[in-house]
């Protein structure tokens, strides 16, 4: 009879399990990036986080979700060539940013990290995808 009730529990367990495996597991159009933004002034001083999901979810969203996604799309994930906002001038002010990406871009690890001058030489290279 143990045998049986013990048999039994672990099917259970092992039943309650799969589903949330299954559904937790990242497909190749999965993107799921938590994108990071800090000032470097007297050590570091965190600007702030969002998270980007490419296609949409019912999480709390990116502000320009569609438009960061399809950057990231033109660039097919790789932030050293995002298409940014071409034209955008600058000035010489040295003020340091860096952004930091992690996370999965269609079911690829990314691990992204780069410091600009200044927060307008980021938002120029990066365009919708750090506009948080």
């Amino acid at each position: 009879m143990n045998k049986i009730v013990s048999v039994l529990a672990a099917t259970l367990f092992a039943a309650t399990l799969a589903p949330a495996a299954t559904a937790a597991a990242p497909t190749a159009e999965t993107t799921r990036l938590q994108l990071t933004a800090e000032r470097i002034e007297d050590g570091v001083d965190t600007i702030g986080f969002v998270w980007l999901d490419c296609p949409a979810t019912d999480r709390p969203a990116h502000p320009h979700r569609a438009e960061a996604c399809a950057a990231l799309d033109a660039a097919s994930g790789d932030f050293n060539r995002l298409p940014g906002n071409p034209g955008v001038r600058c000035t010489d002010e040295y003020s340091p940013v860096t952004l930091s990406a992690r996370g999965v871009y269609q079911g690829r690890s990314v691990d992204w990290t780069r410091t600009y001058g200044n927060p307008c030489e980021a938002t120029a290279a990066t365009g919708a995808v750090f506009a948080f």
